[in-house]
Protein backbone atom coordinates (compact mmCIF):
# COMPACT_ATOMS: atom_id res chain seq x y z
CA UNK A 1 0.00 0.00 0.00
CA UNK A 2 0.93 3.52 -0.45
CA UNK A 3 1.71 4.23 3.35
CA UNK A 4 3.90 1.39 3.47
CA UNK A 5 6.03 2.59 0.33
CA UNK A 6 6.46 5.95 2.39
CA UNK A 7 7.26 4.78 5.35
CA UNK A 8 9.24 0.61 5.73
CA UNK A 9 8.29 1.25 9.36
CA UNK A 10 4.92 0.63 9.03
CA UNK A 11 5.27 -2.69 7.26
CA UNK A 12 6.26 -4.08 11.17
CA UNK A 13 2.56 -2.54 12.70
CA UNK A 14 0.90 -5.35 9.81
CA UNK A 15 -1.50 -2.84 8.41
CA UNK A 16 -4.35 -4.86 6.72
CA UNK A 17 -4.27 -6.14 3.33
CA UNK A 18 -6.34 -4.77 0.30
CA UNK A 19 -8.58 -7.36 0.53
CA UNK A 20 -9.18 -6.89 4.32
CA UNK A 21 -9.46 -3.39 3.93
CA UNK A 22 -12.24 -3.90 0.94
CA UNK A 23 -14.38 -6.19 3.19
CA UNK A 24 -13.73 -4.71 6.19
CA UNK A 25 -16.70 -2.58 7.83
CA UNK A 26 -14.57 0.93 8.92
CA UNK A 27 -15.65 3.16 11.96
CA UNK A 28 -14.59 6.55 12.36
CA UNK A 29 -15.07 8.94 15.00
CA UNK A 30 -13.76 12.08 14.32
CA UNK A 31 -13.21 16.26 15.19
CA UNK A 32 -14.61 15.79 18.96
CA UNK A 33 -10.97 16.83 20.08
CA UNK A 34 -11.02 19.57 17.66
CA UNK A 35 -13.82 21.34 19.40
CA UNK A 36 -13.40 20.52 22.59
CA UNK A 37 -10.20 21.96 23.40
CA UNK A 38 -11.24 25.38 21.32
CA UNK A 39 -14.12 25.98 22.51
CA UNK A 40 -13.24 26.47 26.29
CA UNK A 41 -10.40 28.56 25.46
CA UNK A 42 -11.45 30.88 22.32
CA UNK A 43 -13.71 33.69 23.38
CA UNK A 44 -14.01 35.08 19.72
CA UNK A 45 -14.17 31.40 17.83
CA UNK A 46 -14.84 31.95 14.37
CA UNK A 47 -16.84 28.95 13.95
CA UNK A 48 -17.27 28.38 9.89
CA UNK A 49 -13.64 29.08 9.16
CA UNK A 50 -13.13 26.03 11.99
CA UNK A 51 -15.88 24.29 10.82
CA UNK A 52 -14.42 24.57 7.37
CA UNK A 53 -11.13 23.34 8.47
CA UNK A 54 -11.95 20.20 9.96
CA UNK A 55 -14.71 18.91 7.84
CA UNK A 56 -12.19 19.28 5.04
CA UNK A 57 -9.53 17.34 7.09
CA UNK A 58 -11.86 14.44 7.59
CA UNK A 59 -12.93 14.47 4.15
CA UNK A 60 -9.39 14.28 3.20
CA UNK A 61 -8.67 10.90 5.59
CA UNK A 62 -11.99 9.63 3.84
CA UNK A 63 -10.19 9.78 0.31
CA UNK A 64 -7.73 8.66 1.28
CA UNK A 65 -8.81 5.36 3.05
CA UNK A 66 -10.83 4.52 -0.08
CA UNK A 67 -8.33 5.14 -2.36
CA UNK A 68 -6.33 2.43 0.03
CA UNK A 69 -9.52 -0.07 -0.96
CA UNK A 70 -11.92 1.00 2.43
CA UNK A 71 -15.58 0.29 0.72
CA UNK A 72 -17.86 0.36 3.80
CA UNK A 73 -17.23 3.02 6.36
CA UNK A 74 -19.65 4.54 9.03
CA UNK A 75 -19.01 7.82 10.07
CA UNK A 76 -19.85 9.52 13.19
CA UNK A 77 -20.73 12.92 13.58
CA UNK A 78 -20.15 15.38 16.72
CA UNK A 79 -22.53 14.76 19.71
CA UNK A 80 -23.77 18.01 21.78
CA UNK A 81 -20.99 18.87 23.61
CA UNK A 82 -23.06 21.74 25.48
CA UNK A 83 -24.87 18.69 26.77
CA UNK A 84 -21.70 17.26 28.23
CA UNK A 85 -21.25 17.19 31.82
CA UNK A 86 -17.65 18.50 31.21
CA UNK A 87 -18.73 21.42 29.66
CA UNK A 88 -22.02 21.96 31.67
CA UNK A 89 -19.49 21.85 34.48
CA UNK A 90 -17.15 24.31 32.69
CA UNK A 91 -20.35 27.02 32.30
CA UNK A 92 -20.73 27.00 36.02
CA UNK A 93 -17.79 29.21 35.99
CA UNK A 94 -18.72 31.56 32.84
CA UNK A 95 -22.56 32.33 33.67
CA UNK A 96 -22.52 34.29 30.01
CA UNK A 97 -23.24 31.19 28.53
CA UNK A 98 -27.15 30.41 27.69
CA UNK A 99 -28.79 27.42 28.30
CA UNK A 100 -30.99 25.84 25.47
CA UNK A 101 -34.55 23.84 26.48
CA UNK A 102 -32.76 20.86 26.90
CA UNK A 103 -30.66 22.54 29.68
CA UNK A 104 -27.64 22.35 27.17
CA UNK A 105 -25.78 24.97 26.31
CA UNK A 106 -26.80 26.52 22.91
CA UNK A 107 -23.31 28.53 21.96
CA UNK A 108 -21.54 25.07 21.75
CA UNK A 109 -24.49 23.38 20.74
CA UNK A 110 -24.64 25.35 17.58
CA UNK A 111 -21.26 24.77 16.74
CA UNK A 112 -21.60 21.45 16.57
CA UNK A 113 -24.41 21.86 14.74
CA UNK A 114 -23.04 23.82 11.94
CA UNK A 115 -20.25 20.87 11.83
CA UNK A 116 -22.71 18.03 11.31
CA UNK A 117 -24.92 20.17 8.63
CA UNK A 118 -21.53 20.60 6.73
CA UNK A 119 -20.35 16.53 7.04
CA UNK A 120 -23.48 15.69 6.21
CA UNK A 121 -23.16 17.47 3.13
CA UNK A 122 -19.67 16.57 2.63
CA UNK A 123 -20.31 12.89 3.01
CA UNK A 124 -23.26 13.20 0.18
CA UNK A 125 -20.74 14.49 -2.11
CA UNK A 126 -18.38 11.99 -2.06
CA UNK A 127 -20.79 9.56 -2.32
CA UNK A 128 -21.70 10.97 -5.43
CA UNK A 129 -18.35 12.11 -6.63
CA UNK A 130 -16.65 8.23 -5.71
CA UNK A 131 -20.19 6.21 -6.17
CA UNK A 132 -19.54 5.21 -2.57
CA UNK A 133 -22.37 3.82 -1.72
CA UNK A 134 -20.90 2.47 1.45
CA UNK A 135 -20.46 5.66 2.79
CA UNK A 136 -22.77 6.14 5.27
CA UNK A 137 -23.25 8.68 8.67
CA UNK A 138 -24.26 7.66 11.88
CA UNK A 139 -26.06 10.83 13.87
CA UNK A 140 -24.42 9.84 17.32
CA UNK A 141 -25.70 13.41 17.80
CA UNK A 142 -29.51 12.41 17.37
CA UNK A 143 -28.97 9.70 20.14
CA UNK A 144 -27.14 11.26 22.58
CA UNK A 145 -29.97 13.98 22.45
CA UNK A 146 -32.65 11.14 22.34
CA UNK A 147 -31.31 9.96 25.71
CA UNK A 148 -30.90 13.56 27.27
CA UNK A 149 -34.62 13.93 26.27
CA UNK A 150 -35.88 10.78 27.13
CA UNK A 151 -33.70 8.63 29.85
CA UNK A 152 -35.98 6.40 31.16
CA UNK A 153 -35.56 5.28 27.32
CA UNK A 154 -32.08 4.29 28.10
CA UNK A 155 -32.65 3.38 31.64
CA UNK A 156 -30.65 6.56 32.64
CA UNK A 157 -31.76 8.99 35.80
CA UNK A 158 -28.58 11.51 35.40
CA UNK A 159 -28.49 12.41 31.91
CA UNK A 160 -26.68 15.38 32.24
CA UNK A 161 -23.84 14.50 35.33
CA UNK A 162 -20.86 12.91 34.86
CA UNK A 163 -20.37 8.67 36.76
CA UNK A 164 -16.96 9.61 37.42
CA UNK A 165 -16.02 12.94 38.94
CA UNK A 166 -15.06 14.77 42.09
CA UNK A 167 -17.16 18.12 41.64
CA UNK A 168 -19.63 19.29 44.36
CA UNK A 169 -22.16 19.75 41.84
CA UNK A 170 -25.16 18.59 39.28
CA UNK A 171 -22.54 17.41 36.77
CA UNK A 172 -20.15 16.07 39.53
CA UNK A 173 -17.23 17.90 37.38
CA UNK A 174 -14.31 19.60 38.95
CA UNK A 175 -12.22 20.41 35.88
CA UNK A 176 -8.95 20.78 38.04
CA UNK A 177 -9.76 16.90 39.13
CA UNK A 178 -10.60 14.70 36.21
CA UNK A 179 -11.64 11.06 36.42
CA UNK A 180 -9.68 9.21 38.41
CA UNK A 181 -7.07 11.57 39.51
CA UNK A 182 -6.97 13.25 43.09
CA UNK A 183 -6.64 16.72 44.29
CA UNK A 184 -6.86 19.24 47.26
CA UNK A 185 -10.40 21.19 47.44
CA UNK A 186 -11.03 23.29 50.38
CA UNK A 187 -7.99 21.73 51.94
CA UNK A 188 -9.17 18.40 52.20
CA UNK A 189 -7.89 15.84 49.37
CA UNK A 190 -10.72 14.55 47.19
CA UNK A 191 -10.43 11.72 44.29
CA UNK A 192 -12.77 11.64 41.11
CA UNK A 193 -13.63 8.48 41.39
CA UNK A 194 -16.82 6.39 40.02
CA UNK A 195 -19.91 6.59 40.50
CA UNK A 196 -22.17 3.40 42.05
CA UNK A 197 -23.88 2.35 38.83
CA UNK A 198 -22.75 3.91 36.02
CA UNK A 199 -25.50 2.37 34.06
CA UNK A 200 -28.26 5.62 35.36
CA UNK A 201 -25.54 7.76 33.37
CA UNK A 202 -24.70 8.97 29.77
CA UNK A 203 -21.39 10.02 30.46
CA UNK A 204 -18.51 8.11 32.08
CA UNK A 205 -15.90 10.72 32.42
CA UNK A 206 -17.91 14.08 31.26
CA UNK A 207 -17.34 13.16 27.83
CA UNK A 208 -17.02 9.80 26.76
CA UNK A 209 -19.54 7.16 27.32
CA UNK A 210 -20.26 5.14 29.97
CA UNK A 211 -20.09 1.39 29.06
CA UNK A 212 -24.31 0.64 29.32
CA UNK A 213 -25.10 3.32 26.86
CA UNK A 214 -21.92 2.65 24.49
CA UNK A 215 -23.66 -0.39 23.92
CA UNK A 216 -26.94 1.46 22.90
CA UNK A 217 -24.52 3.49 20.36
CA UNK A 218 -23.19 0.05 19.21
CA UNK A 219 -26.57 -1.80 18.88
CA UNK A 220 -27.92 1.36 17.16
CA UNK A 221 -25.32 0.96 14.21
CA UNK A 222 -25.43 -2.58 14.28
CA UNK A 223 -29.26 -2.26 13.33
CA UNK A 224 -28.96 0.50 11.06
CA UNK A 225 -30.76 2.88 13.32
CA UNK A 226 -29.61 7.10 13.50
CA UNK A 227 -27.89 6.17 9.81
CA UNK A 228 -28.02 8.36 6.77
CA UNK A 229 -28.86 7.26 4.09
CA UNK A 230 -30.69 4.02 5.50
CA UNK A 231 -27.98 1.18 6.33
CA UNK A 232 -27.88 -2.68 6.61
CA UNK A 233 -24.91 -4.42 8.08
CA UNK A 234 -26.25 -7.70 7.43
CA UNK A 235 -26.11 -6.88 4.03
CA UNK A 236 -22.89 -5.33 4.39
CA UNK A 237 -21.18 -8.49 5.46
CA UNK A 238 -22.50 -10.64 2.99
CA UNK A 239 -19.65 -11.75 0.57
Amino acid sequence: MDLEAQNKDLTLLRLPSILKLTRGIHVMMPAHNDYSNVLVSSANLDAPTLVSAVVSAIELALRGIHGEGARTMILMNVLPLGCAPSFLGFALTNPSLQKDKDSCIASYNAVVDLHNAELKKMVESLRTELSWTGLVLFDLNAIYLDAVRNPSKYAVTKPLAACCGAGANEYNINLAIPCGKSGTVNGTTVTAGRCSDPSQYISWDGLHPTESFAEYIASAMLKGEFTYPSFSLEEACKP
